[in-house]
């Protein structure tokens, strides 16, 4: 918004108007010298002191989120800040046959797919491959590589992205499965997985708070100025936190001179496979793209499919450099269950956080690297939540109550930021925004796997998540 200085002859007109304006019904009520003389420059003034009391508010940013969107896209291009539009939602999605391959076949880049049609919306979305992949004939590689035993296919695994952007672009597992063009050699196409990211267009609130963090710090040597260089650089990047020196949540102070753990809430997955000869049971088989988020499939010759938890355990997190590209995340085979011979090939499908080796790669750029500063970018994990409450309701459906309390408390938890608490009167004042609820009373308000009703202290690298199977409302009368 642009206030422009006015000119007297200005004034002059506006006024004038005002006093044309009036009602001359009033003259035999109260008389002309309020309507005439006090009541136009009055409200003249007071049309320049709301657009200079506007224009306060917008350059200290308070109450960014009643600004006019457009009017706070111009002031923050003064730092050369541009609004996110969004980012596009990430997904692997699995290319499937009936029969084993003959040849090799290419799935090329930029293959396109699709969501079926939803009956509520009448639309679809539309996604395209990121990535060439090739599943190999056999005289490249056998075709159990490919064989998935669960699903009786062979399979081959292609790291996607919608063609638009936005949180409409979300969907769930084995929702896209058209094909928009006929690709003969697959039989069948779906995600195993829901999508990942797709974040709609930045509010005004996020936008002023990265303005605030854009002139708080400019050098990516300050922790204020590494925070900006990722949020400006990373729309995927969704919250982020630093520690350094003293700070007691950095665990490499005793390891590394200059040390600094730059943590991130954001996940771009992307699929990947590994062959190697087996190396024994109880050895840990580290895989080669960090960090690892999970492991999908673990085959040998046979073909014989092993079963996490009962043949093998995923190794993820540990030491110092857990979730960054310098950790060692992988498998270890259990003696207690089955494994192959030493020395047999093993093949292993996997998913990692591929944000985290992009943002690595970007910040090791001379231009950006800071000398005697050894920053590691770091995966920040999720603290899962255990609750359950008894509910009363006074009116309307029970079972539509119920699951308006259900969504409001799993939208509020999984909305929060690194570092945000949990706590009980938050959660109450939430319930108690849902039209029915007559009484909430806690059972349970604790990390997964705890008991009992408290406060929930979230560490600055870690965010409080709550999942459908740790969420319980009973319903009482």
């Amino acid at each position: 918004m642009v206030i422009r200085a006015k000119t007297v002859p200005e004034f002059e007109n506006e006024i004038t108007e005002g006093i044309e304006s009036r009602d001359p019904s009033l003259d035999t009520r109260i008389g002309p010298i309020k309507d005439l003389y006090i009541t136009p420059p009055s409200e003249v003034f007071k049309d320049q002191h709301d657009n200079i009391v506007y224009l306060s508010q917008l350059m200290s940013l308070k109450n960014a989120a009643r600004f006019n969107p457009e009017d706070l896209d111009d002031f923050v291009y003064n730092e050369a800040i541009v609004r996110w539009e969004g980012s596009p939602s990430y997904v692997t999605v699995t290319f499937a046959r009936i029969r084993p391959p003959t040849a090799d076949i290419l799935v090329p880049i930029n293959f396109p797919l699709s969501t079926v049609l939803n009956p509520e919306t009448g639309e679809v979305v539309d996604f395209r491959t990121v990535e060439s992949r090739i599943m190999y004939g056999p005289l490249s590689t056998p075709a159990s590589a490919y064989y998935n035993a669960e699903t009786e296919r062979y399979e081959l695994n292609v790291a996607c992205a919608s063609i638009i952007r936005g949180s409409t672009t979300q969907v769930g597992a084995y929702t896209i499965t058209v094909a928009k063009r006929p690709f003969p050699q697959f039989d069948e196409f779906y995600n195993k997985f829901a999508t990942t990211s797709g974040l709609g267009r930045e509010t005004n609130s996020d936008l002023a708070a990265r303005y605030l963090m854009q002139v708080e710090g400019h050098q990516t040597s300050t922790p204020a100025g590494l925070a900006r260089f990722l949020e400006d650089t990373f729309s995927g990047v969704i919250d982020t936190y630093v520690v350094y020196g003293n700070n007691v949540n950095l665990e490499r102070e005793q390891d590394d001179a200059g040390a600094v753990d730059m943590w991130i809430l954001g996940d771009t997955p992307l699929s990947a496979s590994y062959d190697i000869a087996f190396p024994g049971v109880e050895t840990l088989i580290p895989l080669p793209r960090q960090p690892i988020s999970q492991v999908n499939l673990v085959t040998s010759a046979g073909p014989v499919t092993y079963i996490e938890g009962t043949d093998y355990e995923v190794i993820r997190g540990e030491r110092v450099y857990g979730y960054s590209n310098r950790a060692q995340g992988g498998i270890k085979f259990l003696a207690t269950g089955s494994f192959p011979a030493v020395g047999t090939s093993v093949h292993i499908e996997y998913q990692y956080n591929s944000l985290i080796n992009v943002i690595t790669s970007y910040y090791r750029q001379s231009r950006y690297f800071v000398m005697g500063s050894d920053v590691l970018f770091r995966w920040a994990q999720p603290q899962l939540l255990s609750i359950e409450g008894n509910l009363t309701v006074t009116s309307g459906n029970p079972d539509s109550v119920v699951q308006l309390v259900r969504d409001r408390i799993t939208n509020y938890i999984n909305a929060l930021r690194l570092g945000e608490d949990v706590e009980e009167f938050d959660l109450d004042a939430e319930i108690s925004k849902v039209f029915g609820v007559g009484n909430w009373t806690w059972t349970t308000l604790a990390v997964q796997g705890g008991s009992g009703v408290g406060d929930l202290a979230i560490g600055p690298n870690r965010y409080a998540r709550i999942e459908a199977a740790d969420l319980v409302v009973n319903l009482v009368s």
